[in-house]
């Protein structure tokens, strides 16, 4: 039936003779709806009829008798995906497609394309009549575009036939037994229900049968295109392909082995397959074919091969056993490999000339393959360079291992002179950085090299070489120099020289990136007395041990300094938080621990002495916007704390001084929360990008403070990590989140995930940490596999081996685990294959620079890309936060993420908003 034998549409009183309107759902078409979704290969299906009213006056309806995910149940007129193949003055369409939604101006605003389920593409067939009337559609939905091949638009118009069938058969069965019940008004109850028994039956069989019948041509079609397929592909494989049975016999080969070997195909059709390996290697060949068969282990080696000539040159084999129709064979592929040799050979010979050149000038070659990210070494390049980066033999590493190698002060810098040589930033590349060395130490490294290869149609560099020499003896006496001129000879502390270039170096960068920093003021409290009473030399000794505490303090990255006398100064930089009260409570919180490592007694030479500090505190750039300043007012800080009875530290701004005092009362009210049953959890669901649906949700901890309101967790966690109170409050997390999802899978049937956040101190302490997820586990009777750990990326930096270990005992337990924040380091990219994760969360700083926003950063979405295509390449589940809008969420969709979450979609909801709004669990 063409397009031109098509009537218009059908009338209400056709509609109404099938009966079918507002009916219940019926498993013979609910089927057929399924098997669509599934034939055609998309998300959602569904069969509609159309119900044009009598009265004009009356709405035009789309209704849907069966859906497959489909979320409508009825459409208008103007809503209709189908209502533009009916045109006016012409004939209606037997298959309408449209590929992609979004590119039609017709369809871009409808509300499922521009809202859930953000519909892309629309394929439908019509239903017709045996009359040829139009009377509805059978639909295929999806949420990406894509275009539908002949056979699948041929299987669908089948499937709409089917629909009308089983439309007119089902009117059929009711008139016969609308029929039956007239002739048998007047006998008992018997013969109607043989007659309904009858129709059932019928109705059963005639199903069965077009199935089979569907089933059996869809079979046939597909074993066809295989044989097709497979005989397609053994032709041009770049080898020489060829099948064998268990004696030996070739079943199949190509054109390039017949070619290869010089015989005709009759020829090859009397031999077997040992006839064409060289005698040297018949024996071992055999033996691995005979392995082959008996075990299923696979061939892969060189042997000698035999021409028809009778000549014989290096051949490398790669076999394996399949089993077909209950019988094994051998397929395999063979390749002709003299030419390889040949210039493996060559290259040999080359390579030991330049090693012997290199043995005397005392530099180590590398060679960087950029398309394979491999680096190759000249030979005897640990001798040469002294150092000893890896146990593992050979001269070839992956360039990823070359720069774990690097010591992690250096490896930043490193890769920053790598990246602008590769991108021709720079002609040639310089950079000094430490490795480790054959005696346990750093061995100082130069490395120069520039680009030699690169790709004239795209740009792309594709390969680097450069050499290496051993610096660490002139390094060692540069540093030798610049100590004994920046450090205070008596405590090994920098000097006030050395202090004053950091801290201007400081300013300078936390100008530039918008950062705070904190300098301090310390001043010994009655030094004067114990060294005029005791000594100098008690004094001295004294000195070193408060240097010593005090370093003990404070970070590496920070400094401490002796200015001279009893006077020491602390710079603080990077402080964690830009808010203001944050930088005071990290510089509170070193200050606390000064005074605390100084309040107790020192031992110098059997003696017990006692010494408190006084500190004061400025901070940038509040206090100040240069060194000078911000030196001047701590020195004034200070001199207040000596005033106020000294042992103490003061703020030099008053107002921030009472905010650092509001976060010990934060502290004091965050003891009682727990107890208080202050907390509580809110939920933001995780949707995917595939279907539309919530595939889970994550628990965000709330406090409901009792002066200040409901905090979110920026406003206290760190106080809590800081004090130690997270421990609890994170299990008591544990037991919330886990018993409340427990809950809801069990009302609303519904599969769904949840995500919960672990902080660094639970980390700290494994076993507790593993003994308060089992028990939790075990109350709220929740499968561990529901449950996904969310750890920052900063987290996995901290004491690598021990979270290794402990992740993996986390896996072990079937709970999954996600990188939060991802990209916001740097490091952490080399050990993402060590890691049992199964979750990558790209950084929301990220997405908030990307789609619509109103600072954009085109190098965030080309991270993002990066990460996704990473992430993917490590077969892990890429979800994005943080998103706000449709172009945003449209863009991280384009850029292949599996899953998001954010304000787009929904807020995080307290438990009881998040039930009304999402799940049906009444």
């Amino acid at each position: 039936m063409n397009a031109r034998d098509l009537r218009h549409p059908a009338s209400h009183q056709t509609i109404e003779r099938f009966e079918i309107l507002d009916t219940q759902p019926e498993p013979a078409f609910d089927e057929l709806a399924q098997q669509a979704a599934l034939e055609l290969q998309t998300s959602m299906a569904a069969i509609s009829f159309f119900d044009p009213p009598d009265d004009p006056a009356l709405p035009w309806r789309e209704w849907f008798k069966a859906k497959s995910r489909f979320p409508a149940r009825t459409l208008s007129r103007g809503e209709s995906f189908f209502v533009p193949a009916l045109p006016d003055g012409g004939e209606p369409a037997r298959l309408f497609i449209i590929p992609d939604l979004l590119a039609d101006r017709r369809f871009r605003d409808h509300r499922l394309v521009s809202g859930p389920p953000h519909l892309c593409c629309y394929a439908a067939a019509a239903i017709i009549t045996q009359d040829n009337e139009l009377i509805g559609a059978l639909a295929v939905f999806d949420t990406v575009a894509r275009d539908f091949t002949p056979a699948q638009q041929t299987r669908l118009v089948a499937l709409a036939d089917l629909v009308r069938e089983r439309l007119e058969a089902r009117l059929h069965t009711r008139i016969e037994r609308r029929s039956a019940q007239s002739d048998y008004s007047d006998f008992t109850e018997p013969p109607e229900q043989h007659l309904q028994q009858m129709g059932a039956e019928l109705e059963r069989i005639e199903r069965l049968l077009e199935d089979e019948v569907v089933s059996r041509k869809s079979a046939e079609l597909q074993l066809r295109h295989e044989r097709e397929f497979a005989e397609a592909a053994i032709q041009i494989l770049p080898g020489a392909f060829f099948m064998i049975d268990v004696h030996g016999k070739l079943l199949r080969w190509n054109p390039l082995f017949a070619a290869g070997t010089g015989y005709s195909d009759a020829d090859i059709s009397e031999l077997r397959a040992l006839d064409f390996i060289a005698a040297p290697d018949r024996e071992a060949v055999a033996e691995a074919l005979r392995r082959l068969f008996e075990t299923g282990e696979p061939v892969n080696r060189e042997a000698g091969m035999v021409n028809k000539a009778g000549t014989a040159f290096p051949y490398h084999i790669h076999a394996q056993r399949v089993s077909l129709g209950g019988k094994h064979y051998c397929i395999g592929i063979g390749r002709d490999i003299a030419e390889q040799k040949h210039r493996e050979r060559e290259a040999r010979r080359a390579k030991e000339r330049l090693d012997l050149a290199l043995a005397g000038s005392r530099l180590a070659i590398w060679d960087w393959d950029l398309r394979s990210n491999t680096i190759h070494f000249s030979e005897g390049w640990r001798t040469l360079l002294d150092s000893r980066p890896t146990s593992e033999p050979g001269n070839v590493f992956p360039g990823d291992q070359v720069m774990a190698w690097t010591h992690p002060d250096d490896i930043e810098r490193f890769a920053s002179v790598l990246r602008a040589a590769v991108k021709g930033d720079v002609e040639d590349m310089q950079c000094e950085y430490r490795v480790p060395g054959n005696t346990g130490g750093w061995v100082w490294m130069h490395s120069s090299g520039r680009v030699t290869e690169f790709d004239a149609a795209t740009g792309r560099t594709l390969r680097m070489t450069g050499t290496t020499a051993n610096i660490t003896l002139r390094k060692a006496a540069e540093e030798r120099v610049e100590f004994l001129a920046t450090r205070d000879p008596l405590t090994k502390l920098p000097n006030r020289m050395l202090l004053n270039d950091r801290l201007e170096q400081a300013v300078a960068n936390a100008a530039r990136k918008q950062t705070r920093l904190a300098f301090m003021f310390i001043d010994l409290d009655r030094f004067k007395t114990i060294n005029d009473s005791l000594g100098h030399d008690v004094g001295d000794e004294l000195l070193k041990m408060v240097a010593a505490r005090l370093s003990a303090c404070v970070r590496s990255s920070d400094s401490v300094a002796r200015l001279g006398g009893d006077e020491f100064a602390v710079l603080l930089e990077n402080l964690p938080e830009t808010a203001t009260e944050i930088d005071h409570e990290s510089a509170q919180h070193v200050a606390d621990k000064m005074i605390a490592a100084l309040a107790a007694p020192i031992l110098i030479n059997g003696q017990h002495l006692n010494t408190s500090c006084s500190i004061g505190i400025s901070v940038y750039p509040g206090d100040g916007r240069d060194p000078a300043t911000l030196m001047k007012h701590a020195d004034v800080a200070m001199y207040d704390a000596k005033s106020k009875g000294r042992n103490n530290y003061q703020f030099f701004s008053q107002e921030m001084n009472a905010r650092a005092q509001e976060r010990l009362s934060i502290e004091s009210f965050l003891r009682l929360a727990l107890r208080r049953d202050e907390f509580e959890l809110h939920y933001q669901p995780r949707v995917s990008f595939l279907t539309g649906q919530i595939s889970g949700v994550e628990a965000l901890l709330r406090w409901r403070h009792p002066r200040r309101g409901l905090l979110t967790p920026d406003k206290f966690i760190h106080i809590a990590e800081d004090s130690g109170q997270i421990v609890p409050i994170g299990e008591w997390v544990f037991e919330q989140a886990f018993r409340q999802i427990a809950e809801w899978r069990a009302k609303s049937a519904r599969d769904l995930r949840l995500a919960v956040n672990l902080s660094a101190p639970q980390l700290y302490d494994g076993e507790r940490l593993l003994r308060a997820i089992g028990s939790a586990l075990a109350a709220a009777n929740l499968d561990p596999t529901v449950v996904e750990l969310e750890l920052t990326e900063r987290m996995l930096l901290k004491h690598v081996d021990e979270t290794l270990r402990l992740l993996e005992r986390l896996g072990k337990l079937g709970l999954g685990l996600a990188i939060d924040d991802f990209g916001s380091g740097y490091s952490s990219l080399s050990y993402l294959r060590q890691l049992p994760v199964d979750t990558i969360k790209v950084d929301t700083a990220f997405v908030r620079t990307i789609g619509d926003a109103p600072v954009q950063h085109p190098g965030d979405e080309a991270m993002i890309r990066a990460i996704v295509a990473m992430t993917h390449s490590l077969k892990l589940n890429v979800v994005a936060e943080g998103i706000e809008t449709e172009a945003q969420y449209r863009l991280l969709r384009d850029l292949g993420c599996d899953e998001y979450q954010g304000w787009f979609f929904a807020k995080a909801l307290p438990a009881a908003e998040f039930e009304a709004e999402f799940l049906d669990t009444q």
